[in-house]
């Protein structure tokens, strides 16, 4: 058996899988390249720049309230147990690996069970555990990120329904006026049945809106009260309309994209899930060699008397169970694939957001300029229609109606566009990956171990987690 033995523990040498390199093509610049700047790069609390203090308290009790940030932190602490209770390297053998489970009886005897893998399976589980720790950490980061985007983009939305709900209540008062003048211009010949049923159903229609955008605001209000974590009716907090929709302030530097592979917890999470499935496929692997089992009994009399040990050591190839045990290695070794291939689909994905946000920040802000210019021109058409028919000049009712149209049109615009510059802004800033506890120096990746080459392809080698 020395031969076959010394054959075995020689191939412990190579047990499990080297990690390979995490790399990604990144380009060395946004397409958009230089619409914004900004002075400074401490953008921790982004919200912040709608200055608005109700977005401001929505934030605050969203990140201490919400139930997906607090399950993420159950999970946080699932992980820290797993890895107390995994298994460590054994004190100046970092190749070996121990579980010895051993029970004392009243009467001073103790009984000992160790398994010792010759391959070094418990430091590939210590490992797996520790990345799986570090991947729930960023989970955690990951749950902040998501309550960030999920409030602010909700407030927003309730802010535009109430916008849009005012809006209509001036559409509602002015055709409330033109049907009015139209009324009187009927009896006084000027104007013709036709004329007032238009005006009645524009009248209609403006109210049929009403409802539903109230149904809307009653919604999004519900949807914040789940996103803090309350029932519903429970918020406590005034969301009433003062006029005004959230705009932010200021402007972003969203660096380069290479900044996203530091700046994201999901990118880290995934990160830290590869080094984990590398470190499953050496568990797997050490399990097809020998383990080396202690038992005994440890015996210490209660007079003081001397104690007696008896200890067998027992070796434990696993011969017949091969083939299932290089199919289980297989399998772990295809995880680590799927991992890999999760990691680069996290970082695409990644880009992809920070992309289409900064272009639909850009374009936002145009619309909402060119929407102001257009409610003011279509107000005072308005007006002007309304004195010309008035004092009967060369204008149908008809025109001063589509100038009604033509205003609520332009308004409803308005206020989707500036509902867009905040989504927008939202979206890239989390998409940027900030305005959560993660930063650049908490748990960084080696910058030895990461290079930007001439192609702007960027490499990083996780090996920096051990």
């Amino acid at each position: 058996m020395m031969i076959p033995l010394g054959i075995m523990l020689a191939g412990c040498e190579d047990v499990g899988m080297a990690h390979r390199p995490l790399e990604a093509e990144m380009p060395d610049r946004y397409s958009v390249l230089a619409p914004i700047e900004a002075p400074s790069r401490d953008d921790i609390e982004w919200w912040r720049h709608f200055n608005d203090p109700v977005l401001d308290q929505l934030v605050a009790r969203g990140l201490s309230g919400n139930l997906n940030a607090a399950e993420a932190r159950a999970r946080l602490r699932e992980a820290e147990a797993d890895a107390r209770g995994a298994n460590v390297p054994l004190s100046g053998n970092a190749n070996l690996g121990v579980r010895a489970p051993s029970n004392a009886s009243e009467s001073g005897e103790a009984s000992v069970n160790a398994q010792i893998n010759l391959a070094g399976e418990a430091g590939f589980r210590a490992r797996a555990a520790r990345a799986r720790l570090e991947a729930a950490e960023f989970g955690t980061i990951e749950a902040h990120r998501i309550v960030l985007s999920e409030v602010a983009q909700a407030y927003a939305d309730l802010r535009f329904f109430q916008s849009s709900r005012a809006f209509r209540a001036q559409d509602l008062r002015s055709r409330q006026r033109t049907l009015r003048d139209i009324e009187t211009q009927l009896g006084a010949g000027a104007a013709t049945r036709l004329d007032l049923l238009r005006a009645q159903s524009l009248l209609a229609e403006t109210r049929a809106e009403i409802p539903q955008l109230d149904a809307r605001i009653v919604q999004t209000r519900n949807r914040l009260s789940t996103l803090l974590g309350v029932p519903v009716g429970s918020l406590g907090m005034d969301l009433g309309y003062h006029g005004q929709q959230p705009v932010p302030k200021g402007a972003i530097d969203a660096g380069v994209p290479a900044d996203l592979l530091r700046a994201r917890p999901d990118i880290r999470r995934a990160e830290q899930l590869y080094a984990a499935a590398v470190s499953d496929v050496g568990v797997a692997d050490a399990a097809r060699y020998p383990s080396l089992n202690l038992s005994g009994l440890i015996s210490a009399p209660a007079n003081g008397g001397r104690g007696t040990e008896t200890l067998v050591a027992g070796l434990v190839v696993p011969v017949f169970n091969q083939p299932a045990l290089l199919a289980e290695k297989d399998a772990a070794a295809a995880r680590v694939e799927q991992t890999y291939l999760q990691w680069r689909i996290a970082v695409l994905q990644a880009l992809e957001e920070v992309e289409n946000a900064q272009i639909l920040l850009r374009s936002a802000r145009q619309s909402v300029s060119a929407a102001r210019e257009a409610v003011s021109l279509n107000r005072q058409s308005l007006d002007l229609s309304r004195e010309l028919l008035s004092s009967g000049g060369n204008i149908t009712v008809l025109d001063v109606l589509d100038r009604e149209r033509a205003l609520s049109s332009s308004r409803t615009a308005l206020a989707q566009n500036t509902r867009d510059v905040a989504a927008a802004f939202i979206q890239l800033y989390v998409g940027l990956g900030r305005g959560h506890p993660l930063t650049m120096d908490r748990m960084p990746i080696d910058p030895e171990t990461t290079t930007v080459s001439s192609r702007d392809e960027l490499s990083v080698d996780m090996l920096s987690f051990h």
